[in-house]
């Protein structure tokens, strides 16, 4: 069973998780947004230790350690943008395609915390209200384990629009 808690905030203001989201991109590149906040907050290790890892297909998630930042046992870094394409941003189903590889690798894991932010909001264009809408669904069907996510708003409005989705 999932969970869900909305905060409104930075995802590394969370204290303590097992696992936190990066949106990032086929390349593994640390560059804006949510990916710039783990370059800071992890400092430049973290990038060379994604940089083993590349290129990865739009879609695919892989998991690193979080380097210079002990409230956070894993990374977990999803290719939301694909740099491989003319026009790299992602469609609804790299999201859910996210989710369900996000999924396979905390079960084993389980029970687990992971911090989450709206992915493909930003740079990706994404429409706010469907990507939470698909997290909505996911994280509503049952499942065989527990995992707590957290699930940040950055601005206070994409909180708000969050808490009132979920509460629906």
């Amino acid at each position: 069973m999932y969970k869900i808690i909305v905060k409104q905030g930075n995802i590394f203001d969370e204290k303590e998780a097992d696992f936190i989201v990066n949106p990032s991109n086929t390349d593994l590149f640390l560059g804006s947004g949510v990916s710039a906040a783990f370059r800071i907050n992890c400092g430049n290790e973290l990038q060379t230790e994604m940089k083993k890892y590349t290129p990865i297909k739009q879609g695919e998630v892989i998991v690193t350690s979080c380097p210079k930042n002990p409230n956070f046992k894993h990374a977990l870094h999803a290719a939301v943008m694909d740099y491989s394409k003319l026009n790299p941003s992602p469609t609804y189903d790299t999201i859910k395609t996210i989710l369900r590889n996000i999924e396979k690798l905390i079960k084993p894991h389980a029970p687990c915390k992971m911090v989450l932010p709206l992915m493909g909001t930003g740079v990706g264009g994404l429409d706010k209200e469907k990507v939470i809408r698909i997290y909505k669904e996911f994280f509503s069907r049952d499942v065989d384990f527990e995992c707590e996510v957290i699930i940040y708003g950055y601005r206070h409005d994409d909180y708000k629009l969050i808490k009132k989705i979920f509460d629906e």
